[in-house]
Parts: C-alpha cells; sequence; structure tokens
C-alpha cells in the first residue's frame, strides 16, 4: 500500500496530479450511430431531379420580397433502419413559429449512404425581421440548431 504523507513529506506537485490521470473504471464498447447529420445548410429552393434533389442558392441571410422561402436541407450518412426527423422553427424572439409532426426515413434493415430531407417555412412581408433558428430532432433528440436571418 503506498501513502502519502503531505504533512510530513514534501511531494513534488507533478506526483499529485499524476494520480488524476488513472482510470479505474472499465471502459464500454461505444455502439456505432445509425444515423449521422453530415451536412445541413439554408437554402433559397430546393431542386428536385427523379428521386433526387439539391440545394440550390445556400445562404444564411433571406430578403422579404426577393426569397420566396428558407429551406433547411440536410443530408444524412449511413443511415440504418427506420428513423424519425422533426424540425422546429423558432421566431427572433423565440417563441415556436412551426412545428410539424415529425416524419420517418429510412426503411427497416436498409443501410443508406446518404439519404436527404428538408423542410421550409414561406418568406413574407409581415414574416418578423431578425435572427430566426431552426432545431432539428433526430429520433426526438436534438441533433441539431442552426441560425439564419430575415431581413
Amino acid at each position: 500500500m503506498f501513502r502519502i504523507l503531505l504533512n510530513s513529506v514534501r511531494v513534488p506537485v507533478f506526483v499529485l496530479m499524476a494520480g488524476a490521470c488513472i482510470r479505474l473504471a472499465p471502459r464500454t464498447a461505444v455502439e456505432k450511430p445509425t444515423a449521422v447529420i453530415d451536412r445541413h445548410v439554408f437554402a433559397a429552393e430546393v431542386a428536385k431531379s427523379g428521386e433526387w434533389a439539391e440545394p440550390r442558392g445556400e445562404k444564411n441571410v433571406f430578403v422579404k420580397g426577393a426569397d420566396a422561402a428558407v429551406f433547411s436541407f440536410l443530408s444524412l450518412r449511413d443511415l440504418e433502419g427506420e428513423h424519425t426527423l422533426a424540425w422546429k422553427w423558432y421566431d427572433p424572439s423565440g417563441r415556436l413559429y412551426r412545428a410539424p409532426d415529425p416524419i420517418a426515413v429510412g426503411r427497416s434493415g436498409q443501410l443508406f449512404a446518404r439519404y436527404i430531407a428538408w423542410d421550409e417555412i414561406r418568406v413574407f412581408e409581415e414574416k418578423d425581421s431578425g435572427r430566426w433558428t431552426v432545431a432539428i430532432f433526430l429520433d426526438g433528440a436534438l441533433a441539431l440548431t442552426a441560425g439564419f436571418e430575415i431581413r
């Protein structure tokens, strides 16, 4: 047994600090995530082509009268199985503006290298100007928050 008597023996500080680096608990294996948000952007529009789509006009500032909508577009990678995605949009005062029902993404028993999804709000003159926030939930857990501006 090793004992340090601080009152009677001078102990270098690095000896005391070395004890803080010791890990006694066993490590548990980390599970591989079944869905990862790879990319998120805001865009003025989404261009659809067949069963695929891409964001167009990526930006973080949207202008009333010039932009018709704000799209929150995301790309997931390594999507395995079924999941849900939900968006919550908050106005500049922090009030919940829009919260559509969660959408189902993926399929049971399948792995998607890349999967896309998006939601939108319309931009019109009566919409509050300022910094807006979107929160994205994956399987009910907050996965991402991002901000944009409407002028």
